[in-house]
C-alpha cells in the first residue's frame, strides 16, 4: 500500500504511515493462520484466521510526526498537559491589603489539613487528576501504542478520562477543606464591605480549576475530531 500523503510504501498491518504519521482510513490486517488452524480445516472445512499486530509497543517517532498532520492527536496532547498541570496551580486566592495568598491542591490537602478531617482527599484527587491526564495522553494517541490500538474505534472507552476528571472535580468542590476556604473568602469579602473599605480585595477560584475544565473540553473536542474524521 502507498501512503496518499507522502507516497512512501506502507507495510501490511499498519494503521498509519511510519514515514509521515498520516493515518490510514482502512488499515490492512493480515490473518495469522497457524498450522493448528490449518489442520482444523479438514474437520470444519474452514480456516480460522486471527488478526495479529506486528507493530512496535510504542511508536514514539510516528506519534511525534502525527502532531503535524493529525489535529485530534495535537489537541489531545494539549488537553493532557493542562489537566496534568492543574493540581500545581492556584485553586483559590485572597487579596487583602495588597497581599496575595494562594494554594494548590497539594497544599490544601497537606499544609492546611487541620481545617478538616478529610482534607487529605484533596491530595488524593490531585494525584488522580495527574493519572487521568496520562490516560488522556495515551488514548489520544492510541493508534501509536500497541496495547491500545484495539480502542481506536471505542469512543466510549476513550472518553472515560473526561468522565473521571469530572467526578474528581465534584469531589474536590464538595470537600470540607475546600468549602471552608471558599467560605473564608466570602466572609472576608463581606467584612470588608461592611467596613466600607476601598482597598483592593477580591477572592474566588484560582487558575488550577480553569486549567482542568479547559483541558476536559479540549480532550472531548479531540475525540470528536477523530470520530468525525473516521466517519468521512
Amino acid at each position: 500500500m502507498i501512503c496518499s500523503n507522502c507516497g512512501k510504501e506502507i507495510k501490511d498491518g499498519a494503521s498509519y504511515c511510519l514515514e509521515c504519521g498520516a493515518s490510514i482510513d482502512e488499515p490492512v490486517v493480515l490473518a495469522d493462520v497457524s498450522a493448528k488452524n490449518v489442520d482444523g480445516t479438514s474437520k470444519s472445512g474452514q480456516a480460522k484466521g486471527k488478526a495479529k499486530y506486528d507493530g512496535p509497543f510504542l511508536d514514539f517517532s510516528g506519534y511525534v510526526k502525527s502532531l503535524g498532520n493529525d489535529t485530534s492527536v495535537l489537541v489531545g496532547l494539549l488537553a493532557a498537559i493542562l489537566v496534568y498541570l492543574s493540581p500545581f496551580f492556584t485553586w483559590m486566592w485572597i487579596e487583602h491589603f495588597g497581599v496575595k495568598k494562594s494554594a494548590n491542591l497539594f497544599e490544601l490537602g497537606a499544609k492546611n489539613g487541620e481545617m478538616a478531617i478529610n482534607a487529605g482527599i484533596l491530595t488524593v484527587m490531585a494525584i488522580l487528576l495527574m493519572l487521568s491526564a496520562l490516560d488522556m495522553l495515551a488514548f489520544s494517541g492510541c493508534k501509536y501504542v500497541g496495547p491500545l490500538k484495539s480502542f481506536e474505534n471505542n469512543y466510549l472507552v476513550r472518553i472515560l478520562p473526561v468522565i473521571m476528571t469530572v467526578i474528581f472535580l465534584i469531589i474536590i468542590l464538595n470537600c470540607d477543606n475546600y468549602v471552608l476556604k471558599l467560605d473564608s473568602i466570602v466572609a472576608q469579602r463581606e467584612k470588608t464591605a461592611q467596613l466600607g473599605s476601598e482597598l483592593n480585595f477580591d477572592g474566588g477560584k484560582g487558575v488550577g480549576i480553569v486549567l482542568l475544565i479547559v483541558g476536559q473540553v479540549l480532550y472531548t473536542i479531540s475525540v470528536l475530531i477523530d470520530y468525525v474524521k473516521r466517519k468521512k
